[in-house]
């Protein structure tokens, strides 16, 4: 088994989960008493010598004081996100990686231990933009499962205005995160002219400029609902 000097950090719960996963993956962690702490021991994540491998779920302002205070330490600041559970002990987690370290570096081998097999994790930009395809797909999830009305015994018709109504209500908040995501952290939304910005040149800027190219402005929406009644109603009144 691999010694990697890291220090544990803050209370949450998928903590335990990520010290049995690293352990099962052969890297234990150094006696506490080898390396102080030289941040917060409040602050949810792993310290390494160099790096700080960052865990937290609370907001982005608290993300972004935390990276500079590393700064300040000369530390690097690696940030997380994901849906984790349990069973990511034994079979490894979803990891989203923002400003992942270099090859080599303890920190990387924890990223590698961490997930289901070495290197099944996704560098999806620099900070901020792990959360950011959280969310985002956190969003896409849930907009496909409530398209869907809860199964029950009893037939029935479709109400798909209420559905369409509600997926357009979806649609709308995903492309306004999508639209935040490259005001703030790329400064220019699409369409680009080629070559691509190098700040927009990542994983998350795609996605968000995938979305906001693929879902239509919440203002077209009346007019689009409109349309399709009024389709449906002449379909009707033809059939009659």
């Amino acid at each position: 088994m691999m010694v990697v000097s890291y220090r544990i950090g803050g209370q949450a719960p998928h903590l335990p989960w990520f010290l049995r996963r690293l352990a099962a993956q052969g890297l234990a962690a150094a006696p506490e008493g080898d390396q102080p702490g030289r941040l917060p021991a409040d602050w949810a994540g792993l310290e390494f010598a160099d790096c700080w491998l960052d865990l937290g779920r609370d907001g982005d302002q608290a993300l972004a004081e935390r990276a500079a205070r590393c700064r300040d330490a000369g530390l690097s600041f690696v940030e997380l996100a994901g849906g984790w559970a349990p069973p990511g002990a034994e079979f490894g987690f979803i990891l989203l990686v923002g400003d992942p370290p270099p090859p080599g570096a303890p920190a990387r081998l924890a990223l590698d231990a961490l997930a289901p097999q070495p290197g099944c994790w996704l560098h999806s930009g620099p900070i901020h933009s792990a959360r950011f395809c959280q969310r985002a797909f956190d969003a896409l999830m849930h907009a496909g499962r409530a398209a869907m009305p809860e199964p029950d015994s009893q037939p029935r018709a479709l109400e798909w205005e209420a559905i369409l109504q509600k997926q357009w209500m979806l649609a709308g908040k995903l492309r306004q995160l999508a639209e935040a995501y490259l005001t703030e952290r790329v400064g220019l939304l699409p369409p680009y002219s080629a070559p691509l910005p190098e700040t927009a040149v990542h994983y998350a800027a795609n996605l968000a400029r995938t979305i906001m190219l693929a879902l239509p402005d919440s203002r077209d929406w009346a007019a689009l609902q409109n349309e399709l009644a009024a389709y449906l109603q002449s379909r009707d009144d033809a059939r009659k």
